[in-house]
């Protein structure tokens, strides 16, 4: 029977339904099983059972267990090896095709404790199939291939020289005629994958655009890895691929081209293999060294792709994306299969929370045709890059600058190449590239910058424009390569502030400018008070050269307006309160004030929501000036020089003296007080085990916070002793405060105070 079934569907469905009906049982206990007969006798017998091996068992022929069976296969830690030809012999079938395209299996069959060695592990047809704890699947070509039905992967190690688990319709088990069909007969393949792991060589999960419309995936945890020169996953269909955890690794670890893909929590998403920028292929995947490699607008005009609908969305809300050479998320728009016509895909991809390490960028958006630009907008810190149907959103807090028609970055003889939009982790890794690209042709490049980051100084160049969106804070001073050169400022759309680079003489002499800052040198002219206000740094001064209007002030800044007699007004914005007197301003968080002036260690004199100058010199509302309350320490007075900062890392709990109220403002720092002031601010984090030196005891005050120095690589002390009571030099401190803070520290030379 077994040799032909599949040849004759319906009329052995028939006959095997005749065959087992004076057999099958209930069984209550579990049965033992020793050879392959025995094996096959008991699934054919019972209904619902757990059949225990005795032993390994080499099975000559395909296991095959019918629909509505409700097995448990305990391998008891025995071997069942599969059956060596013919070539492509599944080790079980679970189902079998019905009639008339009819799919019916409301049976489930658990594999556990023990391994399959296989050439093909399991073929499911519409069934339940789980694999579950302490089994192992060592198969030549490939762990599963199912046919709708549910598959569960719970703590098994799964491994394939081949392919990993092959999702298809319930449709395909009867030819490719109609598999994407909307039927509700063609059931769609689930996957839930909860713990345990799947190896491959070229696709841990895969499915095919015509054949797996409607698939279903959940990962929750585990691992899915496949080799350098494969894809992790590969999910050219329309369905659903959800990700809360786990680790998925490859050449490219998720290549998606319709559907839609969910990313969130922990998820780690790795790309090993070698960086292309080639575009996807119409047929299988490409290993381009991406973690998410997103193939848009290349399916969707052929009805046979889907079954409702040819889209790709794609919501990255977390999770870990690191590509080990290339680009962390690759968006490549073919435009081949757009929407515009009312058919076709249209691809949406939101990226709004996550922790993504490119080699070369974090982020890169292509586009194949050059006949019209990228439409891109920077507001609320969200940047958006749209072409054709394809639309692209980084948030701020991801990538926080990007670069559009960026090609004269690794290639500046083409710089006026329309074509691709780049985003980055570093604001200063962008201007630099921009600087570089536009300094080598009389082309301008945009650098938008949306999300704040950790600056050095912006040096901008001649030809580089930098777009900055209205609530993120520039906390850097922005000045003009040139000696000859200024920075102008405009408002943008979107009410970007724009900072360009002009001639410093036409700058002086032109009426259009309110206000200017000068500060070490430079000098920056502005069209508002507002760009002033956003662009000014703490005790900087802003010179008014005409009337100006109104400023609105939401960030913690101090500065100085110029005695004058022009018109202006600077109001504190929502939530902020003005704590300055005369013409300095000084801008807190009422959450700040209000804390400060309940605990009654500093005194602000706080002025009205609002300071004015006009001709007649109106005098500002005060309000009464609290209590004033001495500091924590006996040996810091208010007329220290740095009595606002020792209040501070006080109040945050990051130093608090050496006792009895002492702080011991000019005492000399020791290796012990060092790493705790930094484990301190890191936030006590508790250390994976105790010191490896001898001189720190457990009992130590500074005790876990070595550990976790030594842990993180901030210090190594001297081979088995720490020597906590050693000074520090300030270059020894400034190395291990930047690799506290993920820099990479100068080298060390020695010799400092």
């Amino acid at each position: 029977m077994k040799g032909f079934k599949k040849l004759t569907a319906g009329l052995m469905g028939v006959v095997m339904a005749l065959g087992v009906c004076g057999f099958t049982a209930l069984a209550a206990e579990p049965i033992h099983v020793s050879s392959a007969e025995e094996l096959d006798e008991a699934v054919n017998k019972y209904d619902d059972i757990t059949i225990i091996l005795d032993k390994g068992i080499d099975l000559k022929e395909t296991l095959e267990i019918p629909n509505g069976k409700n097995i448990t296969l305990d391998l008891d830690r025995n071997t069942l090896t599969g059956p060596e030809e013919p070539e492509n012999a599944f080790a079980i079938q679970f189902g079998e095709i019905g009639a008339e395209k009819v799919c019916q299996n409301n049976g489930r069959l658990v594999i556990e404790n023990g391994t399959i060695e296989c050439n093909r592990a399991v073929s499911n047809y519409y069934g339940e199939v789980e694999f579950g704890d302490d089994l192992t699947v060592n198969a030549s070509d490939r762990i599963m291939t199912t046919h709708g039905g549910e598959v569960t992967v719970d703590g098994a190690e799964l491994n394939s020289e081949n392919y990993g688990l092959i999702l298809f319709n319930s449709y395909y088990a009867f030819g490719k005629d109609g598999s994407n069909s909307p039927d509700d007969a063609n059931a769609s393949a689930e996957l839930i994958f909860n713990s345990g792991s799947v190896e491959a060589k070229d696709y841990a999960i895969s499915g095919n655009n015509l054949l797996s419309a409607g698939t279903e995936v959940t990962i929750k945890d585990g691992k899915l890895i496949a080799k350098e020169t494969g894809t992790a996953i590969y999910w050219p269909m329309e369905g659903e691929l959800n990700i809360t955890g786990g680790t998925i690794k490859g050449g490219t670890g998720i290549e998606a081209k319709m559907g839609t893909i969910n990313i969130s929590g922990d998820a780690k998403i790795i790309g090993i293999g070698e960086h292309s920028d080639k575009a996807p292929t119409g047929d299988g995947n490409l290993v381009n060294g991406a973690a998410i490699f997103l193939g848009s607008e290349k399916y969707g005009k052929n009805k046979n792709q889907y079954k409702e609908s040819p889209s790709l969305k794609v919501n990255i809300d977390g999770g870990t994306f690191t590509s080990k050479d290339g680009n962390a998320v690759s968006v490549y728009n073919v435009e081949q299969a757009g929407a515009e016509d009312g058919n076709g895909q249209t691809t949406e991809v939101n990226i709004t929370d996550a922790d993504i390490d490119g080699k070369l960028y974090a982020i890169k958006y292509y586009y194949t045709a050059t006949e019209t630009d990228m439409d891109t907008s920077v507001n609320n810190g969200n940047y958006s890059a749209k072409k054709s149907s394809t639309t692209l959103n980084v948030s701020g807090n991801v990538a926080p600058a990007a670069i559009n028609n960026p090609a004269a970055i690794n290639n500046p003889e083409v710089i006026n190449e329309k074509g691709n939009v780049v985003f980055y982790s570093d604001v200063n890794d962008a201007i630099e590239a921009a600087n570089k690209a536009a300094g080598t042709e009389e082309k301008e490049v945009e650098v938008a910058v949306y999300g704040d980051s950790v600056l050095d100084d912006v040096e901008l160049g001649k030809n580089v424009k930098l777009v900055v969106a209205p609530d993120t804070e520039l906390k850097a001073e922005v000045s003009a390569d040139g000696n000859d050169k200024v920075i102008v400022t405009s408002t943008g759309k979107n009410g970007n502030t724009v900072y360009e680079v002009a001639d410093k003489t036409e700058a002086e002499l032109s009426k259009n400018y309110v206000a200017k800052i000068t500060s070490g040198g430079n000098t920056s002219y502005f069209k508002t008070l507002s760009e002033a206000v956003k662009t000014v740094q703490n005790g900087q001064t802003i010179e008014l050269l005409k009337d100006c209007g109104e400023a609105e002030v939401t960030r913690d800044v101090s500065f100085y307006v110029v005695d004058n007699d022009f018109d202006y007004k600077i109001v504190a914005g929502n939530g902020y309160v003005n704590v300055g007197r005369g013409d300095d301003y000084d801008f807190i968080t009422k959450e700040d004030y209000e804390d400060e002036r309940d605990s009654h260690r500093h005194s602000y004199s706080l002025k009205e929501g609002k300071t004015e100058r006009d001709d007649e010199e109106e005098e500002p509302v005060v309000t009464p000036e609290p209590e004033e309350e001495e500091g924590p320490f006996s040996d810091v007075g208010k007329d220290n020089p740095n009595y606002d900062a020792i209040v501070e890392v006080y109040e945050k709990g990051w130093m608090a003296g050496i006792g009895d109220g002492v702080f011991a403002p000019n005492g000399t720092l020791t290796r012990g007080m060092a790493v705790t002031i930094l484990w301190n601010r890191a936030g006590q984090p508790e250390p994976a085990s105790v010191a490896p030196f001898l001189d720190v005891t457990s009992d130590a005050w500074y005790a876990k916070a070595v550990a976790w120095a030594y842990e993180n690589g901030i210090t190594s002390g001297y081979g088995d002793t720490y020597g906590p009571d050693d000074f520090l030099t300030t270059e020894q401190f400034t190395r291990m405060n930047d690799i506290a803070n993920g820099r990479t520290p100068e080298v060390y030379v020695g010799g400092a105070p």
